[in-house]
């Protein structure tokens, strides 16, 4: 099923104002080249060579997590990390990401957890909107399909089109985990419409009323998504998945060290900073280690470069 507009749920209206909240789902380092490196190094397998190779370990990282609050009810901006992600067996022991990453994860942080300590029940949730499939941002799915089979869980056309039907072997080497997706997992599709916001020139509604709105950020993987939240406060909110992996890195415009694309993500960074220029943004990274300050204060990102 494809949409260009994300149907509303049929529980009716929850007394909501449109806000959002962060959380994490554990934590993780990174090695210091696969968090940026400089868009003058173009080649892939350069860029992931480094990334190896680098002894350097970043501090731990938020697995973040974002949760919408809506009149039409909550949504869900990824899932997490898996509860069971350092668990033996869970992993294959040759996957890259156990040698790019370390990752501290308790079971009182799944996302099923986290959602009911804060009063959500899985199942009162509109929908839950996948910026990729990357197992610290879709490791909670099964989780959460299990306690609410009937919430409709999205990602982009595009993205599906990529990663859906990768064998299981390639899709692991690449940092997807499908042996680890609820059985028979097919997200509805989202694919945008001439709906223009800021640079992009689509985009898809989240919700009808247009408070959500989600725009491709490829470079990452393809079809990455991001999402743009008009909240009821006249505070404007970008999240950008893994599209940059801090606020100073989008600034400095240096895309990740194990994307499929650099010059794509390279782009997507300057759409982003050109939003930015057009709009009071909170810019909030899913790994930025100061997304929670960023949120709370409501700090809006300003490019430090000229428009050039």
């Amino acid at each position: 099923m494809m949409t260009t507009e994300l149907p509303a749920r049929t529980e009716g209206p929850h007394d909501e104002a449109i806000q959002v909240s962060f959380f994490s789902t554990g934590t993780v380092q990174i090695r210091l080249s696969m968090k940026s490196q400089p868009i003058s190094n173009q080649w892939v397998i350069k860029r992931r060579l480094r990334s190896f190779l680098d002894r350097g370990w970043t501090d731990p990282l938020p697995i973040g997590v974002f949760l919408i609050s809506h009149p039409n009810g909550p949504i869900l901006f990824d899932t997490g990390e898996s509860t069971h992600h350092n668990e033996p067996g869970f992993l294959p022991r040759w996957a890259p990401t156990s040698m790019l990453a370390t990752t501290k994860i308790s079971h009182d942080e799944g996302i099923v957890t986290q959602l009911r300590s804060r009063g959500i029940e899985p199942a009162s949730l509109q929908a839950v909107v996948l910026s990729h499939l990357h197992g610290d941002h879709a490791g909670g799915l099964l989780e959460l399909a299990t306690a609410a089979p009937d919430v409709p869980i999205y990602t982009s056309k595009e993205h599906w089109d990529a990663v859906g039907k990768t064998r299981h072997f390639n899709a692991n080497v690449q940092g997807f985990f499908p042996q680890h997706w609820p059985v028979g997992f097919k997200p509805r599709l989202l694919e945008p419409t001439e709906n223009p916001v800021g640079p992009w020139k689509k985009s898809t509604k989240v919700t009808a009323d247009g408070k959500v709105v989600a725009v491709d950020t490829p470079g990452h993987v393809p079809g990455h998504v991001s999402l743009v939240v008009y909240g009821d406060d006249g505070t404007t909110y970008f999240l950008p998945g893994d599209a940059t992996y801090g606020v100073d890195l989008l600034d400095r415009e240096e895309p990740d060290g194990i994307n499929d694309d650099p010059q794509t993500a390279f782009k997507s960074l300057r759409m982003i900073k050109q939003f930015a220029r057009e709009t009071d943004v909170v810019v909030l990274p899913s790994h930025d280690p100061d997304v929670a300050r960023l949120l709370q204060e409501k700090v809006v990102y300003k490019p430090t470069d000229s428009l050039s």
